[in-house]
C-alpha cells in the first residue's frame, strides 16, 4: 500500500509533497529549499513551541485531528527517521545528510497535511519547529543529548 493521497492538503503542501515523493528535488537542495519554503508559507501563524520530536509525538497523540491508525503510522515514521539519524551519527552512512533531511521534510509535510484545518494550533507549532528540530537532529552533540 503506497502513501495516502493528500486530497485535503493545501496546494503548497500537496505540490511540495508530490515533488519530494517523485524525487523531483532529490539531492538538489536549491529546488528542495524552494519546495520547503512554499510548504512553510501555507502554515498558520501561531504562538507556542514544540521543542523536540517527543513533544510533537505527544501533541499528535492528544490531537483529535488524526485518527488512531494514522497516529500509529506517524509514530512509526518518526521512529524510523530517528533510528536512521542514530545510525548516521554512529558512523553508518547508508543515508547521506541531505537524504535524511529529505525524509524528515517529507514526514513533516505528511504530519502538517494531516493537521491542517483540523488542529490549527498544532499545525502552526509544527511549522514553527520545523527548522529548529532539524537543526537539533543533524547536530551530533544535540542529537545524542536528546536521544541517548
Amino acid at each position: 500500500m503506497g502513501p495516502k493521497p493528500l486530497r485535503h492538503a493545501r496546494p503548497a503542501f500537496a505540490a511540495a509533497a508530490l515533488l519530494l515523493a517523485l524525487g523531483a528535488v532529490g539531492p538538489a537542495r536549491a529546488a528542495g529549499e524552494d519546495v520547503h519554503a512554499a510548504a512553510l508559507q501555507a502554515c498558520p501563524k501561531v504562538k507556542g513551541e514544540i521543542v523536540d520530536l517527543n513533544m510533537l509525538a505527544e501533541g499528535l497523540k492528544n490531537s483529535n485531528a488524526v485518527g488512531l491508525f494514522e497516529k500509529l503510522r506517524l509514530k512509526t515514521a518518526i521512529d524510523e527517521v530517528i533510528e536512521r539519524l542514530k545510525a548516521f551519527h554512529a558512523g553508518a552512512r547508508r543515508y547521506s545528510l541531505p537524504e535524511l533531511q529529505e525524509q524528515y521534510d517529507l514526514l513533516m509535510m505528511r504530519i502538517a497535511a494531516a493537521l491542517q484545518d483540523k488542529d490549527v494550533m498544532l499545525h502552526g507549532q509544527l511549522c514553527n519547529a520545523w527548522e529548529p528540530l532539524w537543526s537539533d537532529l543533524q547536530d551530533r552533540g544535540r542529537f545524542k543529548e536528546k536521544f541517548s
